[in-house]
């Protein structure tokens, strides 16, 4: 058997680890000139940084294992972080006792919002919360008070025009992958691998190779061939190339793209996930803009949703003492502002650090990137799960795994390694290769 996996992302790479592993033939393809996708990094003073933010909750436990795997389990560092939100001025959210000191609320609605993540810990069956929009959920948990002090304008900075939309499911799994992932203090503790995640992926891809699977990089799959309902290769161009099994690690929406001749009720489906993308602005900074991580924007007139301070994370001196900071966006593809060069960003964003931090200039910055993703988040709507592809398209062969189908948890790098394996668990076994352990622990998917 010999499988084509299209995208060369963290799932991609996953399927091919698992099916490569089992003696199946995988080739690799990814139209970027490097593996990693949304974990791809750049070089900053001679070291690796990731394009966007990353880092593990404590129950990531798939992607540590990789890392454990690949022999730099020693470099994973579990760290305390410091998180605060912003809406005119500053205040720290990191404990319990900051959340007391919230003064934008009453000490009643402090406590409805501290009673509101603790109880999403308790909850054990989500699927009633996709019948309920984010917003009707949280103001009946914790009043409107705190939904238009706290939540609207997150809710509003990060879907947009989709806000509204939203399920509660999603802002669920958010508070409670946050809420707990803590330290015995109940700090908030992340993971990250020291020297950044793309040594991983670097370890990563020469296992693959070792293990036998073919990686073309900067190569574009242009067409799936199907063939009374069968899959049964994939066009580069002009060129076919034949395959027994095809897995695609991409948006849904591309899969369409690549294969026009799927069912018109599947192509309805995939096409009814909407994502938004994201721009991610990095700064070199010669000092940092304040002591937090992690700083959360609840102002509505300030165009960025966070403030992503990777050095008060990590050890400045690892990047020739520079500071780095990510200022995250969400939007529609369609924005002016999704094109915007590196610079023409950081001079709309001037005037608004200069507010959010009073001594801050032009002159700190020593350098700046723009990196962009055209579909960062998916939009999680009422009644998701109906709307979520299953891992088995309707066209034999053919196979599709991405961030739209992890729900209801969301996307991030534990969720594409485990939805790499499940993928390849769930070919091997419609082939009759899967072992019994792994055909007993596959979820239906």
């Amino acid at each position: 058997m010999r499988v084509a996996v299209v995208g060369g992302g963290i799932t991609g790479m996953s399927a091919c680890d698992t099916l490569s592993r089992h003696g199946i033939a995988c080739d690799l393809y990814e139209r970027e000139a490097t593996l990693g996708g949304l974990a791809g990094s750049f070089e900053v003073n001679g070291a690796r940084l990731e394009r966007f933010y990353h880092h593990l909750f404590t129950s990531d436990t798939a992607m540590a294992e990789l890392i454990a795997s690949l022999g730099l389990g020693k470099r994973l560092e579990w760290l305390p972080t410091s998180n605060a939100y912003f809406a005119g001025r500053t205040y720290r959210l990191s404990t319990p006792l900051d959340l007391m000191r919230f003064t934008r609320l009453s000490l009643f609605d402090r406590f409805r919002l501290g009673l509101l993540y603790l109880q999403t810990r308790y909850v054990r069956d989500w699927r009633p919360l996709e019948e309920i929009t984010a917003r009707d959920w949280l103001v009946r948990m914790a009043g409107e008070k705190v939904w238009h002090a706290v939540w609207e304008p997150l809710m509003r900075g990060k879907f947009g025009r989709y806000a509204d939309e939203v399920a509660a499911v999603w802002i669920w799994n958010k508070l409670k992958l946050r809420g707990g992932s803590r330290g015995k203090g109940q700090e908030e503790r992340l993971g990250y691998l020291r020297g950044g995640f793309g040594q991983a992926l670097e370890a990563w891809e020469d296992r693959l190779r070792q293990q036998g699977v073919t990686i073309h990089t900067e190569t574009e799959v242009t067409r799936i061939e199907l063939a009374d309902g069968v899959a049964t290769g994939i066009w580069l161009g002009d060129q076919l190339r034949a395959y027994d099994r095809v897995i695609v690690t991409t948006a849904p929406s591309l899969l369409a793209a690549m294969a026009p001749d799927l069912p018109p009720d599947y192509r309805q489906q995939l096409g009814g996930i909407h994502y938004l993308g994201n721009v991610c602005l990095v700064l070199k900074l010669d000092r940092s803009l304040s002591d937090t991580y992690w700083l959360n924007v609840g102002d509505p007139s300030i165009p960025f949703t966070g403030v992503i301070e990777h050095t008060n994370m990590q050890r400045p001196e690892d990047y020739g003492g520079a500071r780095l900071a990510y200022l995250s966006r969400y939007l529609d593809v369609a924005d002016p502002a999704y094109g915007l060069s590196a610079e023409d960003l950081l001079a709309s964003y001037l005037p608004h650090l200069k507010r959010m931090f009073p001594d801050f200039t032009r002159a700190w910055v020593q350098d700046c990137w723009a990196w962009r993703e055209p579909y960062a988040q998916p939009v999680i709507g009422l009644g998701y799960s109906r709307l979520k592809p299953a891992l088995r398209t309707p066209v034999r062969n053919l196979w599709l795994s991405c961030m739209a189908q992890v729900y209801p948890e969301d996307r991030g790098m534990n969720y594409a390694v485990v939805w790499g394996q499940k993928v390849a668990q769930e070919l091997l076994r419609e082939a009759g290769l899967a072992a019994e352990d792994e055909q007993e622990g596959n979820e239906d998917a």
